[in-house]
């Protein structure tokens, strides 16, 4: 039985640390938390200490596992909510240099590399980007960047 017992302690704590690398909303830390639980009432059971020591460190295991479940399920939905930071989608918002322009569209280097670009509001019809100027990512469609003019309180000195 303590075999059995260690074995479901360890798989209970096993699948809280997996919940805290990888995002199941709390479903491998809840269910690790009560196999934890479970091996530390049958340790306690087995060896015939009674229920008088083994439900008060049962409850104790179960509401520290469960809190640690619960802090790692909070910080996967705050990672959620964050910007992406790694491919094309973390140009949006950053500034790029136009290097030729025509008519709506032209193209723009951002990030080390030249981008097919074409115009957001900001523009008038009449008016187009020069050569040089600094333009911010709005939207990625494809391969295309769609840019806006830098408004002057986005300039830096």
């Amino acid at each position: 039985m303590t075999t059995w017992a260690l074995l479901t302690l360890a798989v209970g704590v096993l699948l809280i640390v997996v919940e805290a690398h990888t995002p199941t909303a709390g479903i491998l830390g809840g269910l690790g938390a009560l196999l934890a639980a479970a091996g530390v009432w049958m340790l306690f059971t087995s060896d015939g200490a009674g229920q008088v020591i083994a439900v008060p460190v049962t409850v104790g295991v179960l509401v520290v596992a469960l809190g640690v479940t619960a802090l790692a399920g909070r910080k996967v939905l705050v990672a959620r909510r964050l910007p992406v930071h790694s491919g094309p989608e973390s140009l949006i918002g950053t500034n790029a240099i136009v290097r030729n322009w025509t008519g709506s569209q032209g193209q723009v280097e951002t990030a080390g590399g030249l981008w097919r670009a074409r115009m957001e509001l900001g523009y008038e019809r009449d008016q187009e980007p020069s050569e040089g100027e600094s333009v911010v990512v709005e939207r990625i469609r494809g391969l295309t960047l769609t840019v806006r003019p830098l408004e002057p309180w986005e300039w830096s000195p």
